[in-house]
C-alpha cells in the first residue's frame, strides 16, 4: 500500500522551459540546441561524479554544463552571462497541474516528500517561491549522501527519511533514468511523460504508471497500491 509520494523537481514539478527564453536573449537560434546539450551534459556530468565518489553541488554539475554547450556551439559567454543563466534556475515557476494535485493528494492522506539531486537550499528557494513548499513533509536531498541519483544509496536514503519500506513510497518523476533507479530500489513509480516525444529506456522495466498530467496520479496511486510487488504499467505505445 503507497503510504508516501516522493517528487523529483526538475521538469517534473518545476518548468524549466523558462530558461530556454532566456538563453535565446543570449544566443539566438542557437538556443534549442545549446538548452538540449546543456541538460544532456548536466545528467551526465552528475552521473560521472556519482560513480567517481567525486561529488559536488548540483549547481557546479549545471554550470560546467552550460560552459560546454555553450562553446561546443561556437557561443562562449562571460562570466556576467553565465550567472545570468544559473540565477534563472533559481527563478522558474511550477507546473500549472501541481498545485491542485499536491492538494488532492493531500487531502487523500498521502504523505508527500521533494526528492532531487538539487541542494537543499536550492529546492527550498524553488518550492517557496511556487507557494507549494508547505505541501510537502520534508526536502529529501542526495546532498545528505554525497552522490546522485540513481545511485541506490540516494533511494535508501528516502526511505529512511520518510520511514517507510520501499514499497510503500512511489516516485514521480518526468525522468526515465530516475524511474529506473526508483524501481530498482524498489519503489513504486510513476512516470509523468510532459513530453510526449521523449521515450522511456528499453530496458525491460516499466513504470507502474505513465502520466501526462500531474492530476492524473491519485487516480493511479489506488491502482498503484493494489499491484503486486513487481507488477508494473502497460508497455508504452508511440503518439
Amino acid at each position: 500500500m503507497i503510504k508516501a509520494v516522493a517528487f523529483d523537481i526538475y521538469g517534473t514539478l518545476i518548468d524549466t522551459q523558462a530558461v530556454l527564453g532566456k538563453l535565446t536573449e543570449l544566443v539566438g537560434d542557437s538556443a534549442a540546441a545549446i538548452s538540449a546539450l546543456w541538460r544532456q551534459k548536466q545528467l551526465e556530468y552528475s552521473f560521472r561524479r556519482g560513480l567517481m565518489r567525486d561529488y559536488c553541488d548540483f549547481s557546479v554539475c549545471t554550470r560546467d554544463a552550460l560552459v560546454y554547450a555553450t562553446h561546443q556551439h561556437g557561443q562562449a559567454l562571460g562570466e556576467p552571462e553565465i550567472a545570468r543563466m544559473m540565477q534563472a534556475y533559481a527563478e522558474l515557476d511550477a507546473f500549472v497541474d501541481v498545485e491542485i494535485s499536491l492538494q488532492q493528494l493531500a487531502v487523500e492522506g498521502f504523505a508527500l516528500y521533494a526528492f532531487s539531486n538539487g541542494s537543499r537550499q536550492a529546492v527550498e528557494g524553488l518550492l517557496r517561491r511556487a507557494g507549494i513548499r508547505d505541501a510537502f513533509a520534508a526536502v529529501v536531498s542526495v546532498e545528505d549522501v554525497q552522490s546522485f541519483k540513481p545511485a541506490p544509496e540516494v533511494y535508501a536514503h528516502l526511505c529512511d527519511i520518510v520511514g517507510e519500506p520501499a514499497e510503500h513510497i512511489c516516485l514521480v518523476s518526468g525522468n526515465p533514468f530516475d524511474v529506473l533507479g526508483a524501481a530498482h530500489a524498489g519503489l513504486k513509480t510513476a512516470w509523468l511523460r510532459r513530453d510526449p516525444g521523449v521515450q522511456f529506456d528499453p530496458w525491460g522495466v516499466e513504470p507502474n504508471a505513465t502520466l501526462k498530467t500531474l492530476d492524473e496520479l491519485p487516480s493511479h496511486l489506488r491502482a498503484i497500491s493494489n499491484a503486486a510487488p513487481g507488477d508494473a504499467g502497460q508497455p508504452h505505445t508511440e503518439e
